[in-house]
């Protein structure tokens, strides 16, 4: 029996694989360049070097109503889930901890499974997130808080394609703020103010600093170009 294909069918199926996560990502799609074109040459990364004028770039107008930091206590990861996580990790020393966090990612819809760039950042990110807590000797309700923190500044930051380094750093500090104050209507206290401070000392290191390089690997990119300024002898 002959199998027709329908050209709509196809050009739905080829519509839908170039969808990007965020919402205000480019739509249109990137031109390849003719023979003997040169690339134009882009001053500034999106949203972290120098000023986005300089390139071609779509309104900088963000899509639906941003999300305000809240408090996350067991809204991501719960205390159990924390406890099943390192009993995982000591049934299989070598990669039982891998392999839970990147099921756990996939079942929350942090991620997709497919965008496997993203996914292993994330759980190297979290493996090193989990490392950091142990070494302090953080509790299960500790880390499950600290883990759903993390995760859900990364879900802000991939929220809108532009997003800028000050807002993720302005939503995390106050995620923290909310999870430190005492005897707050809008915040509850795990984390001891020394904690607090390291915590935020931490997620700079390890994320914020990164941010260039976290937006390539969440949104991907097209047509990156690399040089080398120092000529050999």
């Amino acid at each position: 029996m002959e199998t027709i294909l329908d050209s709509s069918t196809e050009e739905t199926e080829s519509s839908q694989s170039m969808q990007i996560k965020a919402a205000s990502a480019p739509i249109v799609p990137i031109p390849k360049p003719e023979e003997g074109e040169k690339l134009k040459t882009q001053i500034s990364a999106p949203s972290y070097l120098f000023s986005l004028k300089e390139n071609d770039a779509p309104p900088f107008r963000k899509p639906c109503k941003e999300a305000r930091p809240e408090i996350l206590v067991g809204t991501i990861m719960s205390e159990n889930e924390a406890v099943a996580m390192i009993a995982f990790s000591d049934g299989d020393k070598n990669n039982g901890l891998r392999q839970f966090l990147g099921y756990f990612l996939v079942e929350k819809a942090i991620i997709m499974n497919y965008n496997l760039s993203e996914k292993n950042f994330l759980v190297s990110l979290l493996l090193e997130t989990i490392d950091y807590a142990a070494q302090r000797d953080f509790s299960a309700f500790k880390l499950a808080c600290l883990v759903t923190i993390y995760l859900s500044t990364h879900l802000y930051f991939k929220w809108y394609y532009w997003q800028s380094p000050s807002a993720v750093w302005f939503y995390f500090k106050e995620l923290m703020v909310r999870h430190t104050i005492e005897d707050s209507p809008d915040g509850e206290e795990v984390f001891e103010p020394e904690e607090c401070y390291d915590i935020v000392s931490h997620f700079h290191t390890v994320y914020l600093n990164n941010l260039p390089l976290i937006h390539i690997l969440t949104f991907g990119a097209y047509r990156l170009k690399f040089s080398w300024p120092f000529k050999p002898k």
